[in-house]
């Protein structure tokens, strides 16, 4: 997050609320995995973690030159897609995508948290304009109804819905059955400081142009082999997505406390992200992979 310095343990910060839901994902983690390392909590299948190149736009406005953007530079980056559930599914089951960017050797930047990984910036981005539930008091209620039974899944999914029905409506139609991962469009939902006094959210846009269909016969992990294909080093086409940012104007109309609120401020472009061809399947790949942590 681009916000000024806080304890460098982030769980130092955490009030009631986060208590109850870390509680409550280790008990089930716990109950899900007695005998083996657990599995992230959500987003637990891979589809793919890739290099990337960040590069930072050289025409910036001297508004939008803070922290990661303060300076004309290309990072290494590291980018995991995945598909939302908590359990592997196949990639043609309906679930939110995620792209969660991992930015390396970010030395510029005053207002990096410190962390095991180095001067790392994070960018966690899915298929979804908003996050829901939006307020923190019903957030718990959206991590059972995840992780629990189906039965069990309206009982604890029903507060959310009747606080807040259309969020709700418009959350779960980000949850989509996608061609190709590459061609989806990726939103932070929920808003990060931007400098030490503006809030923004995030917007990854493909630059590819959307050619996929689904296959008629999908297989478990079309996804990951589609992914494959189109970073081989026959590829027609390098990758790359826009990112964007777009800023709070108003607390009424972009609040900061309530994710499920759908910002319509206008985007500004401040970084390509570049994918280039390369194997993604190298057994170090997999190692990196599950050791990285993305926040």
């Amino acid at each position: 997050m681009l916000s000024e310095k806080k304890s460098a343990c982030p769980m130092a910060n955490l009030d009631s609320y986060s208590e109850n839901i870390l509680t409550y994902v280790r008990k089930k983690l716990k109950q899900k995995y007695p005998d083996k390392k657990p599995l992230r909590t959500f987003h637990a299948k891979t589809i793919g973690l890739v290099q990337a190149k960040f590069k930072v736009d050289d025409d910036l406005d001297d508004s939008l030159k803070v922290g990661l953007f303060k300076e004309v530079k290309t990072y290494d980056a590291w980018i995991r897609f995945t598909n939302g559930s908590p359990d592997i599914e196949p990639d043609n089951h309906k679930a939110a995508r995620g792209m969660a960017i991992k930015i390396m050797d970010v030395k510029s930047s005053e207002y990096l948290d410190e962390d095991t990984e180095g001067n790392t910036q994070d960018i966690i981005l899915v298929t979804s304009r908003i996050f829901v539930p939006g307020i923190s008091c019903l957030q718990i209620n959206g991590v059972k109804a995840a992780l629990t039974k189906p039965l069990a899944q309206y009982f604890h999914a029903a507060p959310v819905i009747v606080t807040s029905p259309k969020a709700s409506l418009a959350f779960l139609k980000s949850v989509i059955v996608s061609p190709n991962i590459l061609e989806e469009m990726y939103y932070s939902g929920t808003p990060y400081s931007f400098g030490p006094n503006k809030v923004i959210k995030w917007h990854a846009r493909p630059l590819k142009t959307i050619t996929s269909v689904m296959p008629k016969h999908p297989k478990d992990d079309f996804l990951r082999s589609r992914l494959r294909t189109d970073l081989s080093k026959d590829a027609k086409d390098e990758i790359s997505f826009a990112l964007l940012v777009q800023f709070q104007e108003s607390e009424k109309t972009e609040p900061i406390d309530d994710s499920g609120v759908e910002w319509k401020t206008p985007f500004h472009h401040v970084a390509t992200i570049i994918i280039p061809r390369q194997e993604i399947d190298p057994n170090e790949r997999t190692k990196k992979d599950l050791e990285f942590t993305f926040s």
